[in-house]
């Protein structure tokens, strides 16, 4: 069940392999006999290179590919249980402040904050006074009050009205992404920036080899993980399959509830009312309704730079990752698949605490799905994402 063919510029190939946990039958996306079932796992390439091999596989389909989470802080309150987000807001000052536009501290914008409805709760603080209507009188800007919500509580985006149904899988194969080149990107926009083997940005060098080819340099960056922002919103990076416009594009996914690929699947099920928003740096061996979120630990698949970067074998299953060797070892218990991922998140990145940050938040914000299914829509991005990426159009 391998298909070979050209996506744009260069040679993507393209494998699709589920495991179901009675292990009795296998699909492919192009029609080949199908299987379903919690435990299968289903991996894509994608390209990275126009001239050559692709900068992300994907693991995609039954099974929840690995991964792990970090329960994330918004406004500085730890939300859920783990390591706390990137995207912590300090705390409210005092009510005399000069009422000006503060971004938040999460890295976001007045405007989504606003938008979002941060603006009644604590975590935001003195940031976005004017935009939110904070100031008293004799201060500049209008409006009056603001109660404070719960700490660290939503910060959710509006509910998707008329949205496209979709679903999310997850993948992490060290190679660099699609939009690291100045071809791929939108005229005047800066490509992604690629890393060394050590992790070091290689800044504007985006001609730099795919380390997913023989004798390349340039990695995927250990901080291209997700991260929550608030109980119920998080970032992150995906690979997506929507023609040749997409490098740095923004969606907002709102998860179901349900699996794309399991009947009754608890990680699912805790997803939903939660939302994602992604910005694609990626392409290729993905569906058309498909995000392929990157996480570490998530599967390597057929493109395999992370043995080299990462200097170990013990990257799980190869389409399925760290998950899905766990989800084998303890019979599809999701529990018991779900903390032995936390323990590899551990024990693979140790010394690594931006791929540890990303491995963890599957397990806890994200609560280890089998490929939820959700709804999208493109919006606009939020800073915090194209700050990280580098990449704005």
């Amino acid at each position: 069940m391998k298909i070979t063919r050209l996506i744009q510029l260069g040679l993507v190939t393209t494998t699709t392999f589920s495991v179901a946990a009675a292990l009795t039958s296998c699909s492919s996306s192009d029609g080949d006999p199908a299987v379903s079932g919690s435990g299968a796992a289903t991996q894509s390439g994608k390209q990275g290179n126009p001239a050559g091999v692709g900068g992300a596989s994907s693991a995609a389909g039954g099974a929840s590919n690995l991964l792990g989470g970090s329960a994330a802080t918004a406004g500085g309150a730890t939300s859920g249980a783990g390591s706390t987000s990137k995207a912590g807001a300090s705390m409210g000052g005092a009510a005399g402040t000069n009422c000006t536009n503060l971004p938040p501290n999460n890295g976001d914008t007045c405007e989504h904050a606003l938008e979002y409805g941060w603006c009644d709760q604590a975590w935001l603080g003195e940031s976005c006074r004017q935009a939110c209507g904070k100031c008293s009188a004799g201060q500049s800007g209008t409006g009056s009050g603001g109660g404070s919500g719960p700490m660290g509580g939503g910060g959710q985006p509006p509910v998707i009205e008329g949205g496209t149904p979709g679903w999310a899988s997850r993948y992490w194969d060290c190679c660099k992404p699609a939009c690291g080149w100045k071809g791929n990107v939108p005229g005047g926009s800066t490509p992604v920036s690629s890393c060394s083997a050590q992790d070091q940005s290689l800044g504007g060098n985006y001609d730099a080899k795919n380390a997913c080819e023989g004798g390349g340099s340039a990695y995927m960056c250990h901080d291209f993980g997700p991260w929550a922002v608030s109980d119920t919103l998080a970032y992150g990076y995906a690979a997506v399959s929507m023609g040749s416009d997409y490098c740095g594009k923004c969606f907002q996914l709102q998860f179901t509830g349900t699996s794309h690929t399991a009947s009754n699947d608890p990680g699912a099920q805790a997803l939903a009312g939660k939302t994602m928003i992604v910005q694609a740096i990626n392409n290729g061996g993905v569906g058309s309704d498909q995000f392929d979120i990157l996480i570490p630990g998530g599967g390597v698949g057929d493109f395999d730079a992370c043995s080299s970067q990462w200097g170990t074998s013990d990257l799980g299953e190869r389409y399925g990752g760290f998950y899905l060797a766990c989800q084998k070892q303890h019979g599809f218990n999701h529990s018991q698949a779900k903390a032995c991922a936390a323990q590899k998140c551990q024990s693979v990145f140790a010394d690594k605490p931006s791929l540890l940050a990303g491995c963890n938040f599957f397990v806890n914000w994200y609560g280890a799905p089998d490929n939820p299914n959700l709804v999208f829509k493109e919006v606009a991005c939020p800073e915090a994402l194209t700050q990280q990426s580098g990449l704005k159009r």
